[in-house]
């Protein structure tokens, strides 16, 4: 019974601590779905930053134009624009780019999502971004392509001068580095292993679950992105992932006092970046808003649309002229959430870690 006690306190310990003691320890702030989306999330309707042949509307617009709605299952759809034509004075085709209402650091990112955007001209993005003068404070790109260039998902880092990480295959992901110098565009990359990871074969594989741990403090892990295709076993899967929408557990456990289940369950990352000599991630990401878009063309869609065996036309003409090839421009998530160190911090900065240390010790003596 003694030794049951003092495990448990061990355990409330770890939990209580904050993020230099109990690393990898996260609570939920954020479980994101259904309607759920309107509130956390505004809705972009300025230029577009990367140049593409895109018209960004305003959430009413997407409202009333069917471009963002829940559907009958629950899942949030955001779409671009499928029917018309745009005219010669507009940016371009209508679409939809959000930006979260709350910001994150260090944490969990969780997304279930069951489409996204594919098609010639689409380059569709999930990701984390600074708020301030980008590249300063960083850039997380999760989910990322262009003109159906998958199978294959490429997450990306972006930031200033001075982050890089190392080239080909590590023993810390299945993906593959090409892009080792992080600095601004094109910035560091890992493609990743799974062909049903990005586009067409992700939709036909009916999606699947994505997950961004970011641990960018002094001497922490670094940054990973986990994939799991929808065919995975949900007895499989960490339960922060697996919980359907409206079901989230509280916290998530990937530190030194997760169980080897726990740890097993997370596996291996499909992309690694880490945090170290080559890059101290302290310096380079600060807190972030999570966007979600549609682009079309721009910077990348649009420097390779015929690389991409799109056809000899400009990007901006098939975009514009093609409608109907957009009907299959959507994004479907049937959940997005948030897991942080806010908990962790904000007790740190009140009790301290060891007034708190001594307030559960002192109560568990009393007990024993």
């Amino acid at each position: 019974m003694r030794t049951s006690a003092w495990t448990a306190a061990a355990a409330l310990l770890a939990l209580a601590a904050p993020p230099g003691v109990a690393a990898g320890n996260w609570t939920l702030r954020d479980d994101i779905y259904g309607n759920g989306f309107f509130n956390a999330f505004t809705w972009w309707d300025y230029a577009d930053p990367t140049h593409g042949y895109v018209n960004y509307v305003s959430k009413s617009e997407a409202r009333s134009s069917n471009l963002s709605y829940v559907a009958s299952n629950g899942a949030f759809v955001m779409r671009a624009d499928s029917s018309s034509i745009p005219q010669f004075k507009e940016s371009g085709r209508k679409s939809v780019r959000l930006h979260s209402v709350n910001t994150m650091g260090d944490g969990v990112l969780v997304a279930k999502i069951a489409r996204m955007p594919m098609g010639c001209g689409t380059w569709p993005a999930f990701w984390t971004c600074t708020r301030r003068n980008w590249p300063s404070g960083g850039e997380i790109d999760i989910i990322e392509g262009a003109n159906d260039q998958g199978p294959l998902n490429l997450a990306s880092l972006h930031t200033t001068a001075g982050c890089s990480i190392a080239a080909g295959n590590t023993s810390r992901s299945s993906g593959f580095a090409d892009k080792t110098d992080c600095i601004s565009q094109p910035g560091c990359s890992e493609r990743f292993s799974l062909t049903n990871s990005f586009g067409k074969d992700f939709n036909q594989n009916g999606g699947g679950w994505y997950a961004m741990k970011r641990d960018t403090r002094s001497g922490g892990e670094g940054i990973s992105v986990y994939f799991w295709p929808s065919n995975t076993s949900v007895d499989a899967l960490p339960a922060a992932v697996a919980a359907a929408a409206g079901s989230a557990p509280p916290y998530v456990l990937t530190g030194a006092n997760a169980t080897a289940e726990d740890l097993a369950k997370w596996g291996q990352p499909a992309a690694h970046f880490d945090n170290g000599a080559s890059c101290d991630m302290s310096q380079y990401f600060e807190q972030h808003e999570i966007i979600i878009n549609l682009s079309f063309c721009g910077d990348w869609a649009g420097e390779t649309f015929q690389s991409s065996g799109c056809g000899p036309q400009s990007c901006s003409s098939f975009v514009r002229n093609n409608p109907s090839a957009f009907e299959d421009a959507r994004w479907e998530f049937d959940y997005v959430r948030v897991y942080t160190d806010s908990a962790w911090r904000k007790a740190g900065a009140g009790l301290g870690w060891t007034a708190a240390g001594a307030v559960l010790l002192a109560g568990l003596a009393l007990a024993l």
